[in-house]
């Protein structure tokens, strides 16, 4: 592999000429700040929004914005694989598992502190988790799917279950394949 990725263009000509089996090291290289993805953000006070970036066949790369402490609910991503890139902001992941067979019972499995610049990857093996924007500040996430996710699994946490939501975006690149 080559030097840092340190431009939109270049991390989509890298995606869109590389195998998934390299997109750990693809994240590994990136070297991306908050304002490269100005053209391609939006903001809710209501929730985060979900910006599709470019999306192929392969791969999905989505710009979360976040306004202060907004957060994702529980959920998987439907046995694809995710790396998530902190852009801007103060994050947490929390991870969970199922407790036994039960499918709505959730054991708490480690919480983590991500930075700008800092990378976490996330596959349904190792169970579910949430995302939230601990800062006083608006935040960005890079969300780099393997091959698409139309729909997946969220914890609703009235209900205490999981059940089945479809995907949607709040914005769509212009470079996107449909």
């Amino acid at each position: 592999m080559e030097g840092d990725i340190d431009s939109v263009s270049q991390l989509i000509k890298v995606l869109e000429n590389s195998q998934a089996s390299e997109f750990t090291k693809i994240s590994e290289r990136l070297k991306l700040s908050a304002a490269d993805f100005s053209e391609y953000a939006s903001w809710s006070k209501n929730c985060y929004t979900r910006n599709c970036i470019s999306r192929n066949e392969h791969y999905e790369l989505l710009l979360l914005c976040w306004d202060a402490n907004q957060d994702t609910p529980i959920h998987c991503h439907n046995g694809e694989e995710c790396w998530v890139y902190n852009l801007q902001g103060s994050f947490e992941e929390i991870r969970f598992v199922l407790k036994g067979q039960s499918e709505t019972e959730l054991i708490e499995t480690s919480r983590a502190s991500m930075k700008p610049d800092e990378i976490s990857y996330m596959h349904d093996n190792m169970g579910f988790h949430s995302l939230h924007n601990r800062s006083t500040h608006r935040g960005m996430t890079l969300h780099l799917y393997m091959n698409p996710i139309d729909s997946c699994r969220i914890f609703d946490e009235e209900e205490g279950v999981f059940i089945r939501k479809e995907m949607s975006y709040d914005t769509v690149a212009e470079t996107v394949d449909s």
